[in-house]
C-alpha cells in the first residue's frame, strides 16, 4: 500500500516539475497559455491516473454483480429460515389444538405434529404422535376427529399409551 502511495506521489511530483519547466521555457502569449492548459491536463492525469484502474468498468461491474449475488443468496437463506420458523409455529399450534381436543374428549395427552407439503406445495399436517392415557373409545374418537378436521389419516397417527 505504501509503495503505491509513494509511486503516486513521485508521478505527481514529476509531472509538476515538467509542467514548471515547460511553463518557464514557453514563449509569452498564446503558446504559454496552450502549454499551461496541456500541463494542467497532464498533472490532472498524473494525479487521477491510479483512480482509473480502480474505476475500471469491468471491475466495478463484477463488484456490483458480486454484491447482487450475495444479496440474493442471503435473501434465499432468510426465506428458508422464515419458512422453517413458520412451520415450527404451525406445528406447535396444531399440537396445542390436538391436546385441546383430547381434553374435550376427557383425557390428557402430549402431542407432536409434523408438517409436510401437499401436491400444490402448501404446508399441511402430515403426522401426529400422541402420548397419554385414554380409553379405546376416546382414542378412536380423537383419530376420527383428526382425520376429519386436519386431514391426517389414521395410518399417519401414532399413539403411545402411558400407563399410570
Amino acid at each position: 500500500m505504501m509503495g503505491l502511495v509513494r509511486q503516486w506521489l513521485l508521478g505527481v511530483t514529476a509531472a509538476a516539475l515538467v509542467l514548471a519547466l515547460a511553463d518557464a521555457l514557453a514563449p509569452e502569449g498564446g503558446a504559454k497559455k496552450v502549454c499551461r492548459l496541456a500541463g494542467g491536463l497532464a498533472l490532472l492525469l498524473a494525479a487521477a491516473g491510479p483512480l482509473a484502474g480502480v474505476l475500471d468498468g469491468s471491475a466495478l461491474t463484477q463488484a456490483v454483480e458480486g454484491w447482487r449475488n450475495r444479496s440474493q443468496s442471503l435473501e434465499q437463506e432468510l426465506e428458508a429460515q422464515n419458512e422453517q420458523f413458520y412451520l415450527a409455529i404451525i406445528e406447535e399450534e396444531t399440537a396445542a389444538y390436538v391436546m385441546d381436543k383430547a381434553r374435550e374428549l376427557g383425557f390428557d395427552c402430549e402431542a407432536e405434529v409434523t408438517y409436510g407439503y401437499d401436491e400444490d406445495g402448501v404446508p399441511c399436517p402430515w403426522e401426529i404422535a400422541a402420548r397419554g392415557t385414554w380409553t379405546q373409545e376416546q382414542r378412536a374418537r380423537l383419530e376420527r376427529l383428526l382425520e376429519e378436521e386436519l386431514g391426517v389419516p389414521a395410518r399417519r397417527q401414532s399413539y403411545e399409551e402411558i400407563r399410570p
